[in-house]
């Protein structure tokens, strides 16, 4: 899952530079956690559940012989009511990681209101309170922290800039069309619904191909009058199939949840020097440098007139890029991060 890969095993070598060893416990190891998670099986899921309450019982008691303990997002997708009890036998110099906002919330939701009731979405509040330092992705989340726990240090989501970056050994084909693209997960694709009417337009006023990376479950997507190339999301091709994209998008709904959203699609073209079209909300507008390094919009007018703007004019695109690949660079990149975080591993570890 993105916050795990990105908050979590990506550091780990850097983390090794500031004499930090770290050893990962996932809630259910994969392959069987992708078998599980992407499985339209209740049974499947059931199975997965179980196995994660399991593991993360053996996960707590293995806590107690490091100097750490670092939980990012729960102990448990479903959060189950009373778990965060048995953080009491394991190791006190705990540290909890969110770039979600999770609060009042689990990540997974029993659709039953009998077994919904053997779930607590306060959990990571409580969580919170009993952590030597927490985490978080952006200064909503920190406002949000603060009511748990004093000690609350803001640490963006990084991208790998080494990783992500512009593609100039394989120079883009011409080509008569502007690929306007988007990655991410499943369950964040509907928030592409709001901008239906505006790529439509957009597809009757320009050649375009709207390109998605994801991974499906049962549900495909498709927008009548746009032409929609779907990607299978893999680790291994993701930098490759990104690198087709003229121009990123990223729509949020104006909610809660989105407020806790730290960014990662844009900090990814950013790093790939692919100029974005973003919703003026939440975390976007602190990452966004307007008409500089990205463009923010919440009206549709404002969508198809920056959209409109982008692929009529590729030497914007091109400058735009540039200048977002050198903010990613400088302030979102593994290297300017992993010392933030090594930091405060440190000063628990000393306290």
């Amino acid at each position: 899952m993105p916050s795990s890969r990105l908050r979590v095993y990506q550091y780990l070598p850097y983390l090794k530079q500031f004499g930090i060893d770290g050893d990962v416990r996932p809630t259910l190891p994969d392959p069987w956690f992708t078998r599980c998670y992407y499985s339209p099986s209740k049974m499947v899921h059931l199975f997965q559940y179980g196995m994660e309450a399991l593991g993360s019982l053996k996960r707590l008691g293995e806590s107690r012989h490091y100097d750490l303990f670092f939980i990012q997002k729960g102990l448990l997708t479903t959060n189950l009511r009373g778990w965060e009890r048995f953080l009491s036998w394991a190791n006190p110099d705990l540290v909890f990681d969110l770039d979600d906002a999770v609060y009042e919330a689990s990540a997974v939701e029993f659709q039953s209101p009998f077994f919904r009731r053997f779930q607590d979405p306060g959990q990571a509040g409580k969580i919170s309170s009993r952590a030597r330092a927490v985490i978080v992705g952006n200064h909503y989340l920190k406002e949000l922290t603060l009511r748990y726990n004093p000690n609350v240090f803001v640490i963006p989501t990084p991208v790998d800039t080494n990783r992500f970056r512009p593609q100039n050994g394989k120079k883009k084909e011409k080509r008569n069309e502007v690929v306007i693209g988007w990655i991410g997960v499943e369950a964040v694709l509907t928030y592409l619904r709001a901008l239906e009417k505006i790529l439509q337009e957009i597809a009757k006023r320009y050649p375009i191909r709207l390109k998605l990376i994801t991974r499906l479950g049962k549900n495909p997507f498709a927008l009548k009058g746009v032409n929609v190339d779907l990607v299978p999301w893999s680790y291994q091709s993701e930098v490759q199939e990104m690198g087709e994209f003229d121009i990123g998008i990223m729509p949020l709904k104006e909610d809660r949840w989105a407020l806790g959203k730290c960014g990662l699609k844009l900090l990814q073209y950013m790093a790939m020097a692919i100029p974005s079209v973003s919703t003026r909300y939440g975390v976007n507008p602190e990452i966004v440098e307007e008409g500089k390094d990205g463009f923010l919009a919440r009206e549709p007018e404002e969508w198809i007139e920056k959209l409109s703007r982008l692929i009529e004019d590729e030497a914007l695109r091109e400058r735009m890029g540039a200048e977002a690949r050198r903010k990613a660079v400088e302030k979102y990149s593994l290297e300017k991060t992993a010392p933030l975080l090594a930091a405060v591993l440190e000063k628990v570890g000393r306290s």
